[in-house]
């Protein structure tokens, strides 16, 4: 028997003397300190058992310890204490599919996402070039399914307006340009120009200025590139507006040699914090580099570069999806492949041998069929490569099970069907469109997906990606009832795609993704709790705070 019991069994004298020592000693024992302490929350780990817990402790930029409150506030000293009064905590929001320099370059370009016609264009273009009379004039944005008329515009009025001026207009979902005749000249286009996986619209064997998926290089490579300063300014804008919507990694698609090392320069300065997964653009300087050169994956703290992404085809909106069948809307078009199938499974086989991860673009129904098929063909049996689908957008259900079979997982934009029903049983028709944007029918087929927005084709905001994954809307609460609401994601695994599944898509589930010890302290703090906001409530959700690493990069 202890002293202590002792005494507490007994009438001791010294009984209560003795009983207030120990108690006095046991609160001064020395708390740890460490760097900070959030409290008073209800945390999400978003664990294998999706615990809830009160505290968490960080040090070092790791979680240490997460619990009770006063679990945590007795045994920690933080440097920084934030009592966040029962705001609501998650695992830091990981957009899977974006492009996120050049929403940061979008800035120097004229936004025409708002317009309502070709007119509307015309106007922003004559107003906004009397302010800046540049030599180039880009604008984005535009999507003709969204006016009155939606045929495809020409270049005429832009002829007559804009003689002099080099004018290009990038379609919404990065698959078309239209191009005036000052910069079709200055790009020395020959009329006669054949592409393969695009072309070059012509009507009655004039140019229209469109031009669609491949083609489109012919007018974009004449484009003056942008320095190192302004890919600099952009990606540190593209970060703050990031930070502030909860994101603290984002998949990039499509990146060159130069914007790796940028990126790897601005993360050694710490200007840049926010983490990235590189997508490698499919080209001859980075297999040469990245595979021939280097021959495995970069990883650092803040950098993964292991995969190469692909185009197979270009889009619905642009009809440059490839489909089993012609389009409902343009019955001579069944749209076209942009790979040559010998050299992407050349280019594939190549991948598997060093490590990298394959992430393809995928839309049509027989491009996905095309990609799968290689897929399974290269990978050969199951496998923990984790080989992508970017999009994977029309999938015959006869195709599902390769997901399944092969390990493969399906990255997905939820907000791309909420912007497309209105106008996408048009191109395909309604028994078609049931294939299309099945985001519930491709979790089953391996239990897992990842989701982003595809920003800036989409909004930047990944409550977004909740909002439509969940509820089947958009942003007006259209269509009434949601749009193929059974193909709708429960909230947790919809907060699984933006946490977890997203880490565990890039193969990094073990240092983010979820809070738990060890892991990064990569987190966001709303307002509201997605797990029980009603769907009225949805535009009241807002990011309070936003931390990477340990440190508070955002606060509301």
């Amino acid at each position: 028997m202890t002293i202590l019991n002792h005494l507490k069994k007994g009438n001791h004298p010294f009984k209560y003397i003795f009983l207030a020592i120990v108690l006095l000693g046991s609160s001064c024992i020395k708390k740890k300190e460490i760097d900070l302490i959030i409290h008073n929350g209800i945390i999400h780990t978003i664990d294998d058992r999706n615990s809830t817990h009160e505290a968490i402790a960080i040090n070092d930029g790791k979680i240490i310890a997460i619990g009770k409150n006063n679990q945590i506030l007795n045994k920690y000293k933080g440097k920084e204490i934030l009592d966040i009064k029962g705001e609501i905590v998650y695992p830091g929001f990981i957009d899977s599919h974006c492009h996120f320099l050049e929403y940061g370059l979008q800035t120097n370009m004229i936004d025409l996402s708002s317009a309502t016609s070709f007119e509307d264009i015309l106007e922003t273009l004559q107003e906004k070039n009397s302010e800046n009379n540049k030599e180039w004039v880009i604008g984005y944005g535009w999507d003709q399914n969204q006016w009155k008329d939606k045929n495809w515009p020409n270049n005429k009025l832009l002829n007559k307006f804009f003689p002099e001026t080099n004018v290009i207009l990038k379609r919404v979902d990065g698959h078309a340009v239209m191009a005036n005749q000052s910069a079709i000249k200055s790009s020395n286009i020959p009329l006669d120009t054949i592409v393969r996986g695009g072309y070059i619209e012509k009507i009655n064997g004039e140019i229209t200025g469109l031009f669609i998926d491949n083609a489109m290089d012919l007018i974009l490579n004449e484009i003056p590139l942008p320095n190192e300063e302004a890919k600099k300014k952009a990606l540190l804008e593209a970060q703050k507006d990031c930070f502030s919507l909860g994101l603290t990694t984002v998949d990039i698609a499509g990146l060159l040699k130069k914007d790796i090392e940028l990126i790897e320069k601005l993360h050694a300065t710490k200007e840049l914090k926010i983490k990235i997964y590189g997508m490698l653009s499919d080209n001859d300087e980075n297999f040469n580099y990245f595979i021939d050169s280097i021959g495995s994956p970069i990883k650092t703290g803040k950098l993964n570069v292991r995969s190469f992404k692909f185009f197979a085809d270009g889009s619905l909106g642009s009809r440059g999806a490839c489909l089993l069948k012609p389009y409902s809307d343009k019955t001579s078009s069944n749209g076209f492949l942009i790979q040559e199938m010998k050299t992407f499974e050349e280019k594939l086989m190549k991948l598997k041998s060093f490590g990298f991860q394959a992430c393809t673009h995928a839309i049509g129904d027989s491009t996905n069929r095309m990609v799968l098929k290689s897929y399974a063909k290269t990978l050969k049996n199951s496998n923990d490569l984790r080989w992508r689908v970017e999009h994977a957008q029309c999938v015959s259900q006869n195709d599902l099970h390769y997901f399944r079979d092969f390990n493969i997982i399906p990255s997905v934009q939820p907000t791309h069907a909420t912007s497309d029903f209105n106008w996408a049983i048009f191109r395909l028709g309604k028994k078609r469109l049931s294939n299309c944007y099945q985001y519930h029918s491709l979790y089953l087929a391996n239990q897992i997906i990842s989701l982003g927005t595809d920003f800036p084709v989409e909004k930047i905001n990944p409550l977004n990606t909740f909002y439509a994954a969940v509820f089947r809307k958009n942003h007006k609460g259209l269509p009434i009832g949601g749009f193929q609401p059974y193909e709708a994601l429960t909230r947790t695994q919809t907060i699984k795609g933006m946490t977890i599944w997203g880490a565990l898509s890039n193969f990094e589930e073990n240092e983010k993704g979820s809070l738990e010890v060890g892991k990064s302290a990569d987190i966001v703090i709303l307002n509201k709790d997605l797990f029980t906001v009603n769907e009225d409530d949805y535009s009241s959700i807002k990011v309070t705070k936003t931390i990477v690493d340990g440190e508070l990069v955002y606060s509301y």
